[in-house]
């Protein structure tokens, strides 16, 4: 035996191919090339380029799996079918719930999948380390450590019923290697063959038993081992495998020349070879030349990437390198997949990603195992669109979305997918229009189509069902939703996209269910399983296989984990993630067997994989693969905060860099990161654009200098120059109409904000609303309750007014009744918690119609009216305003007009019932909000004489505004001491259910609203005195009055806002310019556009400030005086 030992790049693999060449030229027999896997096409080029292509006949490469398909081509068992890794582990589920009786510690395993794959794993390693449940029994009789007896014994009983299964069905593909040990001597394939090893950092238990057959045999053995054997503390492994090695020669009375190549010999810079050379060392001898390493500190780890790939295009570009050249490697590539992907197209860099993909997170296993999870759970929300947004079941975007809004409106879930739809399409309250019919019968075709598969596939899965049976469930599932022609047309889709590397994994993915499915009915076959078990076994089965791609072009950089990227050497290497605790990657601890118990194992002779200490000390050779792998530069990156923010530390290896490198290139992210932007067009476009907000940097000057005259940065600097105005008037008109017709909410949502309004009412859009009873049903219904009510009381004798108690109750009952009829569709499929409140909700609108029945009692007003419409069609026309070549019309409905007639003359007073917490304030009106009442007040005045004269059995010739009234409607709970009376209660609701608003100020018209003012007003917001020396009363400056000259002009101020407002809507305003009462609040807290509108101020946004205006002031504004 020969063993070739030296660092990387010493020259073992060329002697070992310059030996191999040699004979093949002297035709000294066979020479056979063992080589890892991962190995095996790189070799099989440096063979071919070593004997000039002439040495086929009598040297080849194999791999220990070539190998065995070789040995059992030959004495048989070649073409007998294995278990897949779906396979193994639910044949180890059938072995756990064999023995499950007799298990200790592990008791439960096969109910337990999310344990499963841990057990998997140790059962993985008995296989490799060739431990057999003998040994794991034995171990388990002379533990003294009691726990770990019984896991030993459960993981003997465990491993026992494995391997009868295997035997029973199909063989354990890790039992491969132990059955070419054992049948290795029947076969010629090695009869005057030498046997050379490379490539291999070490062995398993199993690889070294086939080693030993191969000396057995007398082969004649060579073997390439990278280590520098007076570093065993830095080359655990390499070092380990040579004393292996040495002592099985000795075993078969071989002799062990050991040839000692020594350092590297690669030509390499002298900081880079120094960095290989010493970097590992305990001592280090700081060197003069840098040349060939960079140090970069990145801000996080996207900047790593995004730097990585600015680093590339400068090589590129700059030295003629090509991407080929590059191996962008880390110690764990998995948490930079995504950002390398992202950073790298933003650079255009092409790049192959030498890592195995997460087969769960593409859509069609999304597909299957929502569809599992959305048929154990009834169709929950979660798992049924989990499916449906895949894009793998025939739905459009669009009809997806309508399905998802009706569903989260109306909290569908359950047999309500089976059944017919009858709910309106946007929620409570609506019309049942020709236009929501039409939607809802759209709607239940879509239902109809979608969940049919899934019914099915539910009802076949219910209780429990063969294991088979289950498989064939979800295949027929599959077929149903048409999911084969689906993935192969993505899989086109990719390919016509040049997303070469996806359309080659879809590829693959049907077979790999199939597989899968074929896998758990063979193995389970007819074990009961539940939906729930089946579910979470096969969402367990398929997280055990991956998809194997290769790279779509030669020139792309390939990134990786070091261990698959390094494994030969490339020009440039960018070690990512060079942070404390991840290089040295710190040991993992996810196992069903600790540290301290392996330690114990070892004791007894039992011994699995490195662990502890020694899986530490390994990371040594893992980072020295990176070290040794560039010839030209090696750029080491770390950064300062993880993706989550988390502060993050560089690893120790930085320091040691800079210890033996004192003039080392480094960077960091506040110097680089805007001159890497400028290596690519798409990032030097987007800080181009920079410039329109203010950056004047120097790279943000050059960017905008080159591209200034790109269309992408035109387009970014008409975006910067504000939010319109909207210059075209067929554009307004679209949006708008010919003719603005406005509504109360309409012009308060306008002079909130211009954006919102263009947003709710220019665009139409809005946003999901939930189906339920909230503030804004509540309301809805309170109206509806004490209109019917109070106009049921008002054709009695005397009116509401002189209703007792019990008609008040019957009436108000009577309109609830109605009301749960007509708008909820009845209680029978209501909630008992919606039912509670709800009746809640009933003895709350019955204080308030107390409430509205004790102040007519006392007034001289009386109802008149209810729910006066203006609008084209209604009670009355809308209200028009015009001026010049704008008009502008307001429609809506008024809640109450109370009248009161004296003198020819009848005065009204407009109600509006408030649910929320507003109250009237001029200070409002001034900036353009709650004008409605006011307005219509006059409309009332100039349009309802007619109307009231028909109405009203008195005679009258004129109309005179007597007020406007907010009446609150709420369901007030006054903050009152526990052993509070009756009577004091009462009068704390009562100052709760005060009205707010504006009343004329004739004291005979205020005494008519109320009898017997005295003080405050129960139920008018003005306060009575009497000065002193005076017998009059009067009234307190606190009083919400106005005369008829100030209630004319603030008419008048209303309607200058209306033609306003106008004349801004034709001018295509939609700036966003939200008012602001205060600092802590604005109306962008509760807008439902912030995410579209994304205010900000440098690009012209900017907040308007309502400070609050006293009445005088604005009396004394609109020239009250």
């Amino acid at each position: 035996m020969r063993i070739w030992t030296g660092r990387a790049g010493s020259g073992k693999t060329t002697a070992i191919l310059r030996e191999i060449a040699a004979r093949c030229e002297s035709g000294g027999g066979r020479q056979i090339l063992l080589v890892p896997e991962l190995n095996s096409h790189r070799m099989e080029r440096s063979l071919a380029a070593a004997t000039d292509n002439r040495g086929a006949r009598t040297a080849e490469v194999l791999t220990f799996s070539r190998l065995a398909d070789r040995v059992f081509s030959e004495v048989g068992g070649l073409a007998q079918q294995m278990l897949t890794p779906a396979g193994q582990l639910l044949t180890l589920q059938e072995a756990a719930r064999r023995v499950q009786g007799g298990l200790s510690v592990w008791g439960g395993l096969a109910d337990k999948p999310e344990l499963l794959g841990e057990a998997l794993g140790v059962v993985d390693e008995c296989k490799t380390c060739a431990v057999a449940p003998e040994a794991l029994f034995a171990a388990a009789e002379t533990c003294r450590d009691t726990a770990l007896a019984a896991k030993l014994s459960d993981l003997a009983q465990l491993l026992t019923a494995y391997e009868r299964l295997c035997d029973e069905s199909l063989p354990d593909p890790r039992d491969r290697l132990t059955h070419l040990r054992d049948r290795l001597a029947e076969s010629h394939v090695l009869d005057g063959a030498a046997v050379y090893l490379d490539g291999f950092l070490g062995f398993t238990p199993q690889e070294l038993a086939v080693v030993d057959a191969v000396l057995a045999a007398g082969v004649p053995l060579a073997a390439a081992v990278a280590c520098d054997m007076a570093y065993p503390e830095i080359f655990v492994t390499g070092c380990k495998t040579v004393k292996t090695l040495e002592r099985m020669a000795k075993r078969h009375n071989r002799k062990a020349e050991r040839i000692e190549l020594g350092a590297s010999r690669v030509a390499r810079p002298a900081g880079l070879a120094a960095v290989e050379a010493q970097g590992l060392l305990p001592v280090r001898v700081p060197q003069e030349s840098c040349e060939g390493v960079r140090l970069y500190a990145a801000a996080s780890p996207f900047d790593e990437c995004e730097h990585a790939a600015a680093y590339i295009r400068r090589k590129v570009r700059d030295e003629g390198a090509r991407y080929r050249d590059f191996v962008v490697a880390a110690r764990d590539i998995e948490p930079y997949s995504a950002f390398l992907a992202m950073a790298m197209a933003r650079y255009d860099v092409p790049v192959f990603l030498a890592e195995k993909p997460d087969l769960l997170s593409r859509p069609p296993m999304a597909l299957v195992t929502g569809a599992l999870n959305a048929a154990q759970s009834y169709f929950k929300y979660e798992d049924l669109f989990g499916c449906l947004k895949t894009g793998l079941m025939h739905l459009t975007r669009e009809e997806l979305d309508k399905l998802e809004n009706y569903a989260l409106t109306w909290n569908i879930r359950g047999g309500a997918w089976e059944r017919e739809w009858a709910e309106h399409p946007d929620g409570y309250g609506q019309p049942f229009d020709d236009r929501a019919r039409a939607q809802l019968a759209e709607l239940n075709a879509l239902r109809a189509r979608l969940i049919g598969p899934f019914s099915t596939l539910r009802e076949r899965l219910k209780g429990e069902q063969p294991a088979s049976g289950c498989v064939r469930a979800l295949y027929d599932f599959l077929l149903a939703v048409d999911a084969p022609r689906c993935m192969a047309d993505r899989a086109a889709a990719h390919e016509v996209a040049g997303r070469l590397q996806l359309a080659d994994e879809y590829r693959q993915l049907w077979e790999i269910l199939v597989s899968a499915m074929e896998q758990f009915a063979w193995v389970c076959g007819d074990t009961p399983l539940t939906a729930e078990r089946f579910a979470k076994l096969f969402r367990l089965v398929l997280g055990e296989y991956d998809v194997g791609t290769i790279p779509v072009s030669l020139d792309r950089v390939t990134c990786g984990n070091i261990e698959r990227a390094c494994g030969e050497n490339a020009k440039y290497v960018i070690l990512l993630g060079v942070n404390d605790g991840l290089i040295p990657k710190a040991p993992s601890s996810a196992s069903l067997l600790s540290d301290m118990e392996r330690d114990k194992l070892d004791a007894l002779g039992v011994e699995l994989k490195a662990y502890g200490v020694e899986r530490l000390l390994m990371e040594q050779e893992t980072l020295y693969r990176a070290l040794a792998c560039p010839t030209e530069e090696l750029l080491l990156t770390w950064h300062m905060s993880d993706a989550a923010g988390g502060e993050t530390r560089p690893s120790y290896f930085v320091g040691v860099v800079r210890g033996l490198l004192p003039d080392v290139l480094f960077s960091t992210h506040q110097t680089e990161t805007a001159q890497d932007r400028l290596q690519a067009e798409r990032p030097a476009v987007e800080m181009a654009c920079a410039y329109l907000s203010g950056d004047r940097t120097a790279a943000v000057r050059a960017a905008y200098g080159f591209y200034r005259d790109d269309e992408r940065v035109h387009h970014a600097a008409q975006q910067r120059r504000g939010r319109g105005p909207l210059t075209s008037p067929h554009t307004i008109e679209g949006l708008y109409g010919k003719s603005l017709n406005l509504t109360a909410s309409r012009v308060d949502t306008f002079y909130s904000c211009r954006f919102a309004f263009f947003m709710q009412y220019g665009l139409k859009a809005r946003p999901r609303r939930v189906a339920r009873f909230d503030a804004l049903e509540t309301g809805t219904f309170i109206h509806y309750v004490l209109e019917h009510a109070l106009t049921a009381l008002g054709k009695g004798a005397g009116g509401a007014a002189a209703a007792e108690e019990a008609a008040v109750r019957r009436a108000c009952r009577t309109a609830v009744r109605q009301y749960v009829q007509e708008e909820l569709g009845g209680m029978e499929n209501k909630t008992a918690r919606f039912r509670y409140l709800f009746g809640r909700l009933t003895r709350t609108v019955e204080q308030i119609l107390d409430n509205v029945i004790d102040e007519l009692r006392v007034s001289d007003f009386a109802p008149i009216d209810y729910e006066v419409d203006f609008s084209r069609g209604g009670d009355l026309p809308p209200v028009l305003c015009a001026e010049g070549e704008v008009s502008v019309s307001l429609s809506g409905k008024v809640d109450r007009v109370d009248g009161y007639i004296k003198n020819g003359r009848l005065y009204l007073r407009v109600m509006d019932y408030k649910s929320g917490k507003k109250s009237f304030s001029l200070s409002d009106i001034w900036y353009g909000l709650n004008m409605q009442l006011v307005i219509y007040l006059y409309a009332l005045q100039q349009e309802g004489l007619e109307r009231y004269r028909k109405r009203l059995t008195q005679t009258f010739n004129e109309i005179v505004p007597a007020g406007v009234l907010y009446v609150p409607v709420r369901d007030e709970l006054p903050d009152a001491a526990r052993d509070i009376d009756e009577d004091a209660l009462r009068a704390l609701r009562d100052k709760a259910l005060r009205r707010s608003g504006l009343l004329s100020d004739d004291m005979e018209l205020l005494e008519a609203m109320e009898h017997g003012l005295e003080g405050d007003g129960r139920f008018i917001p003005v306060t009575i005195k009497v000065k002193k020396g005076e017998d009059a009363p009067s009234l307190a400056a606190k009083s919400a009055v106005a005369d008829l000259v100030r209630f004319g002009k603030l008419a008048r101020y209303a309607h200058d806002k209306l033609l306003e407002m106008g004349r801004e809507l034709r001018a295509g305003s939609v700036a966003a310019n939200p008012c602001k009462k205060d600092k802590a609040s604005s109306f962008c807290d509760w807008c439902d556009f912030r995410a579209a509108c994304r205010f900000d101020e440098t690009a012209g946004d900017k907040a308007r400030w309502l400070r609050h205006l006293s009445d005088e002031e604005f009396w004394q504004q609109v020239g009250g005086e």
